[in-house]
């Protein structure tokens, strides 16, 4: 060690010092201000080993994408990796506010939305949604539970289009879809009542984008307000969520197919079950919103997650609540973990088959917590 000679080099040295702890100090105060979620990203020193564990898998992954992980309500590490867009350098790099298509983690905002008309008794579980859709044939033998629980029976509007619309229509939405053109507003409404159900109503779980469609289009009745303004008014506004838009396309990434394609689901077609765009900062302020009883009552959360399989636009595992999101170039991850109060959230902009999501936050709470074994499930 170096022997300080005087006292003008021990001010020297004591002055360098202060100024080096001070701009230290600057960058994690920064991040934990107000305007914290305006950094390009964030690495706590509350858990270095996390930390290191966490970026140690991701590098050797070679994850691309935005993650944030945060701990008992403190962010551990939010960071992002890769290019916004490989096709065009100019579109900078991955941050923690790139805004991306979240897929079907757009589900859980809207059971929730449901679930805040119900608290206000403006409709209850049991309704028969011929309430909202009186010339549905099936319409008295579906409740909104059923829709939002995945009972209901329909057929998948998204995922089967040629089972749910005549040939010449489903042809017309595909053809839509990947030349980035709008199909016919409510066209799912249009052709309700001829799709044949998948399985009789109320009888087993089926996964089915049909039924969050439905429910958004039964907030717009309830409440009068288009799907938009509902959730810009009591979703995204009350949980701060700034860089979060129902708009077509209007995201930060962009991604592209095996065929260097880059399309999305057309504009009004995913409403409800897939139109959401956001960042990890966004989505992380909204699980903190949804799991702490800030959007919806602490028992009515209870409820929503009241099940072993598939609850109220959450899945539910082992006490895990989780969610994942596939659009046709993007895919999304979000995952809360009650026990150890673990969030972690993963945005990705290339399809499911080249980098699942869920499996790098699978990676992620292993390496955080190796005495856990998490089941993989997907949506």
């Amino acid at each position: 060690m170096k022997k300080i000679q005087n006292c003008k080099e021990f001010k020297l040295l004591a002055s360098a010092g202060l100024i080096a702890l001070l701009l230290l100090s600057f960058f994690f105060i920064s991040c934990k201000s107000k305007d914290k979620f305006d950094c390009d990203q964030i690495i706590s020193p509350d858990y270095p080993s996390d930390v290191e564990h966490i970026e140690s898998y991701l590098n050797e992954t070679k994850f691309e994408g935005a993650v944030l992980v945060s701990r008992k309500n403190k962010i551990i590490l939010a960071k992002g990796f890769g290019p916004c867009d490989r096709k065009n350098p100019d579109a900078g790099e991955i941050k923690i506010n790139t805004v991306f298509e979240i897929g079907s983690v757009t589900k859980q905002m809207t059971a929730a939305a449901i679930m805040q008309l119900a608290e206000k008794k403006k409709l209850r579980l049991d309704d028969k949604i011929s309430r909202w859709f009186p010339d549905y044939k099936y319409g008295n033998d579906i409740t909104i539970e059923m829709l939002l629980n995945m009972h209901s029976g329909l057929t998948d509007c998204l995922n089967a289009p040629y089972e749910f619309f005549p040939t010449r229509v489903a042809t017309k939405i595909e053809n839509a879809t990947v030349h980035n053109e709008p199909v016919e507003e409510e066209i799912i409404l249009k052709y309700l009542n001829d799709a044949p159900l998948f399985i009789d109503p109320g009888t087993e779980y089926f996964y089915c984008n049909t039924n969050y469609y439905l429910l958004a289009k039964i907030i717009e009745q309830v409440s009068g307000l288009s799907f938009h303004d509902y959730m810009y008014k009591n979703i995204f506004v009350p949980c701060d969520m700034r860089n979060t838009n129902m708009d077509f396309q209007k995201t930060d990434a962009r991604g592209y197919d095996w065929k260097n394609r880059y399309y999305s689901i057309p504009d009004g077609f995913s409403t409800g079950y897939g139109n959401v765009n956001s960042s990890v900062v966004d989505l992380y302020k909204w699980t903190q919103a949804f799991v702490n009883g800030k959007v919806v009552k602490k028992k009515t959360f209870k409820k929503m997650i009241d099940t072993d399989s598939y609850g109220y636009g959450v899945n539910v595992q082992n006490g895990e609540i989780f969610h994942g999101g596939a659009t046709n170039v993007f895919n999304s991850f979000t995952t809360y973990h009650p026990d150890t109060k673990t969030a972690i959230i993963i945005l990705i902009n290339r399809p499911q088959n080249e980098k699942y999501a869920a499996t790098f936050a699978r990676g992620i709470y292993k390496a955080m917590y190796p005495e856990r074994v998490i089941t993989m499930s997907k949506n």
